[in-house]
């Protein structure tokens, strides 16, 4: 009986990759954060009017998708209308002052403060007939403390709610699933949402082929001093501008004024006031413009894996072309990857095999090309809906021309194969080596390959469900742990 021996090559341990043809890389996503107090339809609706205001599907014949990153800020709106009717008070009172060389809405800020005797407030009671009167009366101590109190509520939240981790779980699954997908990615945030919107910035700068190329934010009244992009803030947003006035956080100097829209009294409104004023409509078309010429895609390729096998020119001069098989998805495989199984490697005549694939398996799918004699290449192309994480098994065979046994010990030199197992990020995962040289020093004779690849779901169940409840796809991890040369003595 013929006594096999089989060299392992072992993967050293390795960084697992992140983990349809699902595996191109191509495509924009524009990601929405909603604001304050905003239900999850008021959210889609700001959704669908960014897409509407950008009108695009489409950037350098690459498809264009909307997604809407939702949090729940549970801000009580009622603490908005507050502050929205005394801004209204105040406007009216003070609209004659629009075309002066002061802004008036420095002094609505010193009376939110208390700072009633401040120089702006002078001077506006110099030019508006009533006005300090209409300060000392109107405004009382407890409307003070009531709006400083809301204030005080937002700048606290830090993009916090009470339902804080299933909102980040969300947002994290949405950005594995883009950045699985290699899209190019343009966040746009409005209010409160700069504060989620800032922390998934970071979470797909941590994603694997992703870099500060490849996403791009845009802030629209950003309730954050830190900001990732262009940001749009209006001088009248009484919401985020009294963040800074009353020294409570600070923000972004504001840049540009909208006219007051008594339907929208804060100068808040994401869609009342920021894509209805044109010069707001306008910043904001140009900084998604920018974003998009600036953006590149990420360092990522059209597959899950790539095996390469080479061979030596002494190879090629005494083998038939490979037979390369998909021939099994199970983790007992390398007890079948013998001669002397006879499960993958089927003995036709003495030294002449075929492989054979076992059945009831889903396998993946892939491209082989014949890239030239001595280089053949497989890409596994299937990226998403992968049927198992068992590991997949591909096998390699080629058939001797001449009886090189017969020969030893005058064989050729060099009479070589080298496998090469690649990821989706181009990481060598797994590369070896065979000499029929060496084997047959030693008295065996190669035979063929075996590599082995798998795609592993890194989720907990309760991920997983929530995967499936918003029909996202996630991502995955991939290794190659083992490539097995199998011999006979």
């Amino acid at each position: 009986m013929n006594r096999l021996t089989w060299l392992l090559i072992l993967l050293v341990t390795l960084q697992p990759a992140l983990a349809n043809n699902s595996c191109k890389v191509e495509g924009y996503a524009i990601g929405f954060f909603n604001g304050v107090a905003t239900t999850k339809k008021d959210a889609e609706r700001g959704q669908d009017k960014i897409q509407s205001t950008l009108n695009t599907d489409e950037y350098k014949g690459e498809k264009v998708e909307y997604q809407l990153f939702y949090n729940d800020s549970y801000i009580d709106e009622g603490d908005l209308n507050l502050l929205g009717d005394f801004a209204e008070t105040f406007d009216q009172r003070t609209h004659e002052l629009t075309q002066k060389s002061f802004d008036r809405w420095e002094a609505f800020w010193d009376i939110i403060n208390g700072r009633q005797e401040s120089s702006i407030i002078q001077k506006i009671g110099t030019l508006v007939e009533g006005f300090i009167l209409f300060v000392n009366d109107v405004i009382s101590i407890k409307l003070n403390y009531q709006i400083k109190a809301f204030l005080e509520k937002l700048a606290t939240l830090t993009g916090s709610t009470p339902n804080t981790e299933e909102v980040r779980l969300n947002h994290r699954l949405i950005n594995d699933s883009l950045a699985w997908e290699g899209k190019k990615l343009i966040y746009i945030a409005h209010s409160q949402g700069n504060l989620w919107v800032n922390e998934s910035y970071e979470n797909v700068l941590s994603q694997t082929g992703y870099d500060a190329d490849n996403i791009k934010v845009i802030h629209i009244a950003p309730a954050s001093p830190i900001v990732k992009g262009d940001y749009i803030l209006s001088g009248n947003d009484l919401v985020i501008n009294g963040l800074q006035l009353t020294g409570i956080g600070s923000v972004q100097p504001f840049n540009f004024t909208a006219p007051v829209n008594h339907d929208e009294s804060t100068g808040h409104g994401l869609i009342e006031v920021y894509l209805t004023d044109p010069t707001s409509v306008s910043m904001i078309k140009k900084s998604v413009k920018k974003a998009f010429s600036a953006l590149t895609k990420p360092d990522m390729e059209d597959f899950l894996f790539q095996i390469t096998y080479e061979y030596t020119p002494n190879f090629v001069s005494n083998h038939k072309p490979p037979q390369i098989k998909l021939v099994d998805n199970n983790e007992d495989w390398m007890d079948k990857a013998s001669e002397y199984a006879g499960v993958y490697l089927v003995e036709k005549s003495r030294n002449k095999y075929e492989l054979v694939s076992e059945k009831n398996f889903e396998p993946v799918t892939f491209d082989y090309k014949n890239n030239s004699r001595d280089r053949q290449t497989i890409t596994v192309n299937q990226c998403n809906k992968i049927s198992s994480e068992k590991p997949f098994v591909l096998g390699e065979y080629s058939e001797e021309t001449v009886d090189l046994s017969s020969m030893w010990p005058n064989l050729p030199p060099k009479i070589e194969t080298k496998v090469t197992v690649m990821d989706r990020f181009g990481r060598k995962l797994l590369q070896g080596e065979v000499s029929k040289n060496e084997y047959r020093d030693r008295g065996w004779s190669y035979i063929g390959s075996f590599v082995d690849f798998k795609a592993v779901i890194p989720y907990a169940d309760t991920e997983k469900k929530q995967l499936k409840k918003n029909k996202l796809q996630g991502k995955y991890e991939l290794y190659s742990d083992t490539i097995l040369f199998s011999s006979q003595s």
